[in-house]
């Protein structure tokens, strides 16, 4: 027991100081520990402000800021949309204008027609018809009241001349124009009609089979179409002549008024 209390006694001091050594290191280790710590959650710390202080830049735009943008630029993008439309449906409706030829008046100052890819010049209202054939009319034109007709020993209207001519006297015609028919009939024998346009039409008759146009041709004025034939049964006595008729728009006109005054 006093071995004891003497060893003590002895090394007690050495303990004792051991003792607060081994306190003091730990105690370092565990301040250096939390220390070592602490710098880590700052620089953390620090990292976190320094991106939060990036992401809320004022250059940065929030989420509504964001959404309102987007919406006007959609809003932008349709409105280019309908004024690109709006732009290609103005262009498709301005067009050339046409010009219609659908009046009476302005077609009596055109000068040239085509018809059956034919060219002409259309007759005018003022202007004249040069004659047919030469020679005495020995039946006028009445369509007001009745003329005597010698071969039938009546009276009835007349709708043309007769123009007194030898047989084989060139039938020429008296205007510019397209042959549009040709035909015999009982009465007035082989016929052209020529419309010469702008509602004017010549018709020739008591001529020769062997006429020399077609239908479908263009005749120049003063052009030989034909020779003049015996008459048929119904204008025998009148001799051979030719028979000549005028019309416009379909109604019968005195030829004398439209032929030439200062062709004989």
């Amino acid at each position: 027991m006093n071995n004891d209390n003497n060893f003590f006694k002895k090394n007690g001091f050495s303990i004792a100081l051991c003792s607060f050594i081994a306190i003091a290191i730990v105690a370092s280790l565990y301040f250096s520990y939390n220390n070592f710590n602490n710098e880590d959650n700052k620089i953390a710390k620090t990292e976190e402000n320094t991106a939060f202080e990036a992401v809320n830049k004022s250059d940065v735009k929030s989420y509504k800021e964001t959404e309102t943008n987007t919406e006007a630029t959609t809003l932008n993008i349709n409105e280019n949309k309908q004024s690109l439309k709006d732009t290609t449906t103005t262009t498709k409706k301005v067009e050339e204008p046409k010009t219609e030829t659908t009046t009476k008046e302005t077609q009596n100052t055109t000068t040239e027609a085509k018809q059956d890819d034919k060219i002409f010049s259309l007759f005018d209202d003022e202007q004249e018809m040069s004659w047919p054939v030469f020679g005495n009319i020995v039946s006028k034109f009445d369509m007001t009241t009745s003329v005597y007709d010698k071969t039938l020993e009546q009276y009835k209207v007349s709708d043309s001349i007769c123009i007194s001519a030898p047989v084989g006297t060139e039938v020429k015609a008296s205007a510019e124009g397209i042959v549009e028919n040709i035909f015999v009939d009982d009465e007035i024998g082989q016929t052209v009609v020529i419309n010469h346009g702008n509602g004017w039409v010549s018709t020739y008759s008591q001529l020769e089979d062997n006429v020399l146009v077609a239908v479908g041709d263009v005749v120049d004025e003063g052009q030989i179409i034909g020779k003049v034939a015996n008459p048929s049964k119904y204008g025998v006595a009148l001799g051979p002549h030719l028979d000549f008729k005028v019309l416009k728009d379909d109604t019968p006109k005195d030829p004398t008024e439209i032929l030439s005054q200062t062709a004989e």
